[in-house]
């Protein structure tokens, strides 16, 4: 069991929380953060080939059926190629999936919820390419999947004490010339991350999120990419991920909305490892991107700002129950343009943040933006200090939602 994911996709999936625990507690067993972690998931798989079985190319006639191939090197599709039922299982760094622009799509094989690509979870990996594939699925697979699980490496409470150096999760990673097609989730970035580059991708429907870039990450980097008809979750989510970019982009028709930035409270105190994010989603460049018809909103900030935990759920509230103080600080939105007819285009729920030279266009429900405290009230009016929200276009017929404004905002259009 992978216990350092479970939290995230158990939201992600939508499962419920006694759900999630009876997976946990299925045997009884304390989780000690402490001990090392075995990555055995290529037992899943019923068929396992080598890449390097494929020196030339690799056809669909080479396989009988869903094949699970371990990269231990570069591995390119042949021309012209009917969609090929494989899953690649990256093991070590430096190698390289080419489809050629060739299709993969595991049908209705047993293993069809075993991800498109996977790297291994165990060990942190680097310089890893996969480009010009098409992934299409019908059922809840993650297509690209690079989860990072640290046991052994963060200390017997799984939480990372004050001052000590994040761990090292993939890094140096290309993701380019992509189309992923349904699936559950269509990029999941793992924890420490860094310096991940997704650039002409093409996410369409997804169940669940586009992409998700979990606790840690940084120089994360979405570029001249288009996102649309996502369903059921934010398209992508920073979560607790800093430093990083995403521009040249096109959202729509997202229902839940299009790039939300939060710090999660870390959910599941004391049943996962870790269960802490030490690192907001600060610092980062949303600019020149487009959001058309983004469902609940274009972008938020802080989107976790005053949300109300139950007993046990939040770490940051030290399990017991509260509102949770979200922290996305010092990021910069500009340049955008955002079309709505319904929801708010963007919502801002923290500062100091710098929100300029956007150009909004709401109509007939559509809000034009909201800068407020979320859940906090009007006591947590400081939150909001230094925003600053300048030089921005705004083409609305309803006025924007202004709530618990302190002296520290500027507003001016």
């Amino acid at each position: 069991m992978i216990y350092s994911y479970i939290p995230a996709f158990c939201v992600l999936y939508g499962l419920l929380l006694t759900s999630c625990m009876s997976v946990l507690a299925a045997d009884n067993k304390p989780i000690d953060c402490a001990l090392p972690h075995t990555d055995n998931r290529i037992n899943e798989c019923t068929i396992v080939r080598q890449a390097s079985e494929f020196p030339g190319c690799l056809s669909a006639s080479d396989l009988e059926g869903h094949t699970c191939v371990v990269m231990d090197t570069d591995l390119t599709f042949c021309q012209d190629q009917p969609p090929i039922p494989v899953s690649a299982y990256f093991d070590q760094s430096g190698k390289t999936l080419d489809c050629a622009g060739g299709t993969i799509h595991h049908g209705q094989s047993e293993n069809r919820k075993i991800p498109f690509v996977r790297l291994r979870d165990d060990e942190s990996l680097s310089d890893i390419t996969v480009r010009n594939c098409t992934m299409r699925s019908k059922s809840s697979v993650v297509a690209v999947q690079m989860i990072r699980f640290f046991g052994g490496e963060l200390g017997a409470d799984g939480v990372l004490d004050e001052g000590e150096v994040l761990p090292l999760g993939h890094h140096n990673i290309l993701l380019e010339d992509l189309i992923i097609q349904g699936g559950g989730v269509g990029i999941y970035v793992g924890n420490y991350s860094r310096d991940v580059t997704i650039q002409r991708v093409h996410i369409d429907q997804t169940k669940r999120i586009a992409i998700y870039s979990e606790a840690g990450s940084h120089r994360i980097s979405i570029i001249d990419s288009i996102i649309t008809n996502n369903l059921s979750r934010e398209a992508v989510a920073l979560d607790s991920t800093y430093d990083s970019e995403i521009r040249d982009t096109l959202f729509v028709n997202n229902r839940e909305g299009g790039i939300y930035l939060y710090q999660n409270c870390g959910e599941l105190k004391g049943t996962v490892c870790p269960v802490e994010r030490s690192t907001p989603s600060n610092n980062n460049r949303i600019i020149d991107n487009v959001f058309v018809h983004s469902g609940i909103a274009g972008v938020q900030i802080a989107s976790r700002q005053g949300r109300r935990h139950s007993l046990g759920w939040c770490q940051s509230l030290h399990g017991l129950p509260g509102l949770f103080t979200d922290t996305a600080q010092d990021n910069l939105i500009d340049g955008n343009v955002f079309v709505c007819r319904e929801g708010t285009s963007l919502v801002v729920m923290d500062g100091p943040n710098t929100i300029s030279n956007n150009l909004i266009v709401a109509r007939d429900k559509c809000v034009p933006y909201e800068i407020s405290t979320g859940g906090l009230g009007n006591a947590a009016s400081g939150v909001l200090e230094g925003l600053m929200f300048n030089n921005n276009r705004i083409d609305s017929t309803r006025p924007p939602r202004l709530r618990n404004l302190g002296k520290g905002v500027s507003i001016v259009d």
